[in-house]
């Protein structure tokens, strides 16, 4: 479905369908942007990968795409045509078992998510290709009447409980009504689930199952 159709829904919903509307197609295409979004984080909807250019000897931060919350896995491509599976930790886990890894040149066995960021566990040793797996937000903003979600379109009419939510919490008097805007956000939080914090996602990432042991 296109961002007009989505808003046709809506209004049949709510039955805002004569002019002047109590909600506008401009600010409902920033809560279906919205909504999109906050769907894409709680039930982990858009999977991707990219890769990075690691040079030997650098100790910059990696910068990581804007869109990404989420690294499901990370390896290291070697000059030496070998592959390195590396696994998210803390900086506290790294100065606890390896100390002085932020000035030690080897091979870096994990890495740390510092949200915009990614830290290697050690100088590295030779060029490689950092490859890595994750979760992201929608790439594109739903602003014109032909846009559709990057999501599943099997999602998409649920999203329109988001934007009930927004807009019978709108500080109108013709517009709020709480019990709906409640129970809109309810249906939606039945559906994509809810939104975990930041430091349950962080420890969720640096407390990933993996087979090694912390190493540099």
């Amino acid at each position: 479905m296109n961002l007009k159709q989505l808003i046709a829904q809506f209004r049949g919903r709510t039955m805002d369908t004569v002019k002047p509307y109590l909600w506008p197609d401009t600010e409902l295409g920033p809560w279906f942007t919205e909504s999109e979004s906050e769907a894409a984080v709680r039930a982990l909807l858009i999977h991707d990968t990219d890769t990075f250019d690691i040079k030997a000897g650098d100790t910059d931060p990696v910068i990581l795409p804007a869109s990404l919350f989420d690294i499901q896995y990370a390896e290291l491509r070697g000059a030496d045509g070998k592959t390195y599976e590396i696994t998210g930790t803390t900086r506290r886990a790294l100065n606890q078992v390896t100390p002085g890894w932020r000035s030690r040149v080897g091979t870096p066995g994990n890495y740390v998510h510092d949200d915009k960021t990614l830290s290697l566990s050690a100088v590295p040793d030779q060029d490689y290709t950092l490859y890595l797996e994750f979760y992201r937000l929608p790439a594109g903003e739903l602003a014109n009447n032909d846009d559709e979600p990057e999501i599943n379109e099997v999602h998409h009419l649920n999203l329109i409980d988001w934007v009930e939510f927004r807009a019978y919490a709108k500080p109108d008097p013709d517009a709020q009504n709480p019990k709906k805007s409640a129970d809109a956000e309810g249906k939606f939080v039945s559906y994509f689930g809810q939104r975990s914090t930041a430091d349950i996602r962080r420890k969720q990432n640096a407390n990933r199952p993996h087979r090694n042991r912390l190493q540099t």
